[in-house]
């Protein structure tokens, strides 16, 4: 992964993630639906902040210095996926990091845990964020995980 791209691709996360609330779950996906926070509500208008998860994901009950390796990432059905999603309902993003190699996001959240998802798949996405809807500047607002632990990037000049 390029460096230049994990650190805007940080950028952008953090400023649509940080102070957020999981407010929803799409079944197909699945997908997080997030609220806006203070710091971007005005910027991102009625669009929706999403995080759609394509690869395994665990739940950490709070930081550690050794993040699962892909092996033991549980390798959970779409019902079990969506309980552990489910248990994050309202609770607030406060901070967003990926990995120096591979774009594992983890989205650490008030109560300390940590959603960890996998950033690496040799053919497929393993994970999307962005916002659908932004009517406010029409700026497209995206980061995907690519095949092959790339990131694409998609975001206003100024944060990205």
């Amino acid at each position: 992964m390029n460096k230049e791209d994990k650190l805007s691709a940080e950028r952008l996360l953090k400023y649509i993630c940080i102070g957020a609330t999981v407010e929803g779950l799409s079944f197909y996906g699945p997908k997080l639906l997030l609220t806006e926070s203070e710091g971007n509500s005005e910027r991102l208008g009625d669009g929706q902040i999403y995080i759609t998860i394509d690869s395994e994901f665990t739940l950490l009950q709070s930081k550690t210095d050794s993040l699962p390796s892909f092996s033991d990432l549980p390798k959970l059905n779409a019902t079990d996926a969506c309980k552990i999603l489910c248990e994050l309902r309202l609770k607030k993003i406060i901070e967003v990091s990926l990995q120096e190699e591979i774009p594992h996001l983890l989205l650490t959240f008030e109560t300390g845990e940590v959603l960890f998802i996998s950033g690496h798949h040799d053919m497929y996405e393993s994970w999307q964020a962005g916002v659908y809807f932004d009517e406010v500047q029409a700026n497209h607002w995206e980061i995907v995980a690519c095949p092959g632990g790339e990131l694409a990037i998609w975001g206003p000049d100024d944060i990205v």
